[in-house]
């Protein structure tokens, strides 16, 4: 049976729109390091009280502009910003940020837990489930991403020489936030996901596309691992500003 043609790969690697479609306006050049942060504001701007830091750039949209950094850590300038919610606008922002120069990225963010887990651990994704759209532009249709890479087991161990512990785990990526039913979760659970976001299968393809570094850091937020009753706790947000200065220092080092 021939597949509908939604889930055709074109693998041509040039658009009609590129990614640095302004570059005669806005020539950028960022660090080759990326944090990519889904964290708020709020600790967005304690982080960027204590790290020296500088505009070098921003996203121009209609819901506004996002400011991109570079931060100073130790020896090391990284770009760092603030990420987009969903998997096609964070996406769409990431593709943008490697057109002009990022190389190496490690983003930090929370994850809904599908299994009994405390709020505010760490997982580290190895392989993301893609129910989402935006992946399925930049690699070919498949159930999952692959986020094994020598890159990612350095982010281990440096994860590991902080002492801190990072469960590796399959997530299950999805655009709809409101559609977690108690059929997919079971569902997903049984294929072994552990959490569930909104960002990591896109932007781990997108990455794989452009041929550059990807890994994701996640901790625990709100949990679904009772689907009888959905439990907010804090929402992961204790954790912002610890999760951000953990995941700048190992982006550093690097």
């Amino acid at each position: 049976m021939q597949q509908p043609f939604l889930l055709d790969f074109d693998a041509n690697r040039n658009a009609v729109l590129e990614p640095d479609h302004e570059r005669s306006k806005v020539n950028y050049h960022f660090h080759r390091k990326l944090l990519f942060a889904f964290i708020t504001k709020d600790a967005i701007k304690q982080f960027l009280i204590v790290y020296p830091h500088r505009l070098i750039g921003q996203f121009d949209c209609f819901e506004g502009k996002t400011p991109i950094y570079e931060v100073e850590i130790g020896q090391e300038k990284i770009t760092f910003c603030q990420a987009k919610l969903g998997a096609a606008a964070a996406t769409e922002l990431l593709d943008w940020l490697i057109s002009y120069g990022v190389k190496q990225i490690l983003t930090i963010g929370s994850a809904g837990t599908l299994v009994d887990l405390p709020e505010g651990y760490f997982l580290l994704p190895t392989k993301a489930i893609r129910d989402e759209g935006t992946s399925f532009h930049y690699m070919e249709a498949s159930n999952f991403v692959d986020l094994n890479s020598a890159y990612l087991s350095r982010i281990e161990f440096l994860m590991k020489q902080n002492g801190l512990k990072a469960k590796k785990v399959l997530t299950w990526t999805t655009d709809g936030f409101f559609r977690e039913t108690a059929q997919k979760v079971q569902q997903f659970r049984k294929l072994g996901a552990a959490c569930v976001e909104m960002e990591c299968a896109a932007m781990a393809a997108c990455a794989q596309f452009r041929r550059v570094d990807f890994a994701q850091i996640l901790f625990t937020a709100d949990s679904l691992s009772s689907i009888e009753c959905h439990k907010d706790r804090g929402w992961g947000l204790d954790a912002h500003e610890t999760a951000l200065t953990l995941a700048a220092k190992i982006i550093a080092d690097v």
